[in-house]
């Protein structure tokens, strides 16, 4: 509840609401709440403040992001000091970029990355799809060897984090990359077809700070 009567152009005040800070595993366990749940309800919130509202909070630190013990938990925003919005073409761009990669179809990924202005049309497309299509490849192979982890492990999966690679592990795959997509990223850097609009500064820090939340949460 915000009381207006003590809030100003330049001063928001709102009712205090007590919560457990989203990333006190501990006492959230002691709640017996699902961090799981809770980790999908942070991305699911944040997905309908992008897409649907065009208006985020913009510094989702497990400061400003608390929870409560109610419905299995919710989710308590605090502080809306800094807020980023989104014009209608980018929201739209954005939501044709996840059915897109949900589809695995890059032709729509490249359409709507040119709609929100990040690929700007010209020199060899051919070349940018090619490395499209790579990606969604790789991130539907994850996926797979992800699910058959996950099968063979149960419960255990979600445990611990992801192993990291080690440096030669890390330079095969980089090695990999290259000898697959190396000569259509040259040319894709060469025309410089990529632009990053000032509206997806609070967007992806936003994303950065949640992502850390998320495996605070469920390290998987």
């Amino acid at each position: 509840m915000v009381f207006w009567q003590y809030s100003s152009p330049e001063v928001l005040v709102l009712e205090y609401v007590p919560g457990t800070k989203i990333n006190d595993a501990a006492a959230l366990d002691a709640q017996g709440l699902d961090r799981q749940r809770l980790a999908r309800l942070a991305v699911e919130s944040y997905l309908q403040q992008i897409l649907n509202h065009g208006f985020f909070h913009a510094d989702p630190h497990p400061g400003n992001v608390a929870v409560d013990a109610k419905n299995g938990g919710r989710l308590v925003y605090y502080d809306f000091g800094m807020m980023g919005s989104i014009p209608g073409n980018v929201r739209g761009g954005l939501l044709e970029l996840f059915y897109g990669v949900y589809e695995k179809d890059a032709d729509r990924c490249l359409d709507a990355l040119i709609t929100m202005g990040v690929l700007v049309p010209t020199g060899d497309k051919l070349a940018v799809r090619r490395t499209a299509d790579f990606f969604l490849k790789s991130f539907q192979e994850r996926l797979i060897q992800q699910k058959g982890e996950r099968e063979v492990r149960g419960a255990a999966y979600s445990a611990d984090f992801k192993p990291q690679r080690s440096k030669d592990e890390a330079k095969a795959r980089r090695k990999a990359i290259l000898s697959s997509i190396g000569e259509d990223l040259l040319l894709a850097a060469n025309d410089q077809p990529f632009r990053f609009p000032a509206t997806f500064t609070f967007v992806v820090r936003s994303f950065t700070v949640l992502d850390g939340i998320g495996k605070s949460l469920d390290p998987r």
